[in-house]
């Protein structure tokens, strides 16, 4: 399998290989602009604070509908409403539990932003949970993420945790650092080598009904096929899709060839895969 897997080691084989592997084992479904349809990770009735600068009470937490997508978090007045505010997951800096003290409220957590974080109030502490671990992991490729947060609100005129007054004042304490970010597995390149080699092997008949698509296209000769005969996914660049499938087929042949050829030589008496062995008494 090593003369496989140098195949792979060209970072424009690597790019096309990911794209190839994306197409054929995703199913998440794209319309005719190539762009992923919104999917929604959790959604549910929480209280929300307002974002106003309002005098403190309860009349400043509403029952909310919020709702996150892989998109955008948004909340609305009530379930299946138009959204009163929708904020897209890229501009998500943070998600942080929220003191309890800080508005006498239990399962608090603060989505933080470039303005002001958006103060939230689960149902429960497993609501809460969910909610902050949903959205960290949606959000914690973002650039510019925070690196400390304040784990209280700015109230009064001051930060109820470090007493500090200025409003855009650094955070002042670390922010949780997401567990899929520390994450280093050991990867048996062998192993991982044989199983891409086996996933398109068994993937042939499916390349080959790609393959007679682009070449039916009218970039092609010959009428163009009904999408649902080769794949649920649409092929943008049927040239460029045609030559990949075609140089990933050659490669499977020939590896398959060498493997026919060592596969007769461990066949032949005398090595370790088929040893003589002599008659015993």
């Amino acid at each position: 399998m090593y003369d496989f897997f140098k195949l792979f080691l060209e970072d424009q084989c690597i790019e096309k290989v990911k794209k190839f592997l994306d197409d054929i084992s995703s199913n998440m479904s794209k319309g005719t602009c190539g762009v992923e349809d919104s999917v929604v990770l959790k959604e549910g009735e929480v209280h929300k604070r307002a974002q106003g600068k309002k005098r403190l009470g309860k009349k400043n937490f509403k029952k909310r509908w919020l709702r996150v997508t892989n998109r955008e978090l948004s909340y609305h007045k009530h379930k299946g409403k138009d959204a009163l505010c929708v904020i897209p997951v890229k501009n998500i800096l943070g998600v942080e539990k929220l003191d309890e003290n800080t508005f006498n409220r239990k399962n608090m957590f603060q989505v933080l932003l470039s303005e002001r974080p958006l103060y939230v109030q689960a149902g429960n502490c497993v609501e809460a949970s969910e909610w902050i671990e949903v959205l960290s992991q949606v959000s914690r490729c973002n650039p510019g993420r925070l690196s400390n947060f304040h784990p209280s609100a700015y109230v009064t005129g001051m930060w109820l945790c470090c007493k500090e007054t200025t409003e855009n004042l650094p955070g002042c304490r670390p922010c949780t650092t997401s567990t899929l970010a520390n994450i280093q597995p050991e990867i048996d390149c062998d192993r991982e080598t044989e199983r891409i080699f086996s996933l398109f092997s068994a993937s042939l008949p499916r390349l080959q009904k790609m393959e007679d698509a682009c070449a039916s296209m009218s970039v092609y000769l010959g009428q163009q096929k009904e999408q649902e005969e080769y794949s649920a996914f649409i092929i943008q660049d049927p040239k460029e899709t045609f030559r990949t499938i075609k140089e990933i087929r050659e490669v499977l042949e020939e590896l398959k060839a060498q493997h026919a050829d060592t596969e007769a030589l461990t066949d032949q008496p005398g090595t370790i895969e088929n040893p003589i062995v002599g008659k015993t008494s």
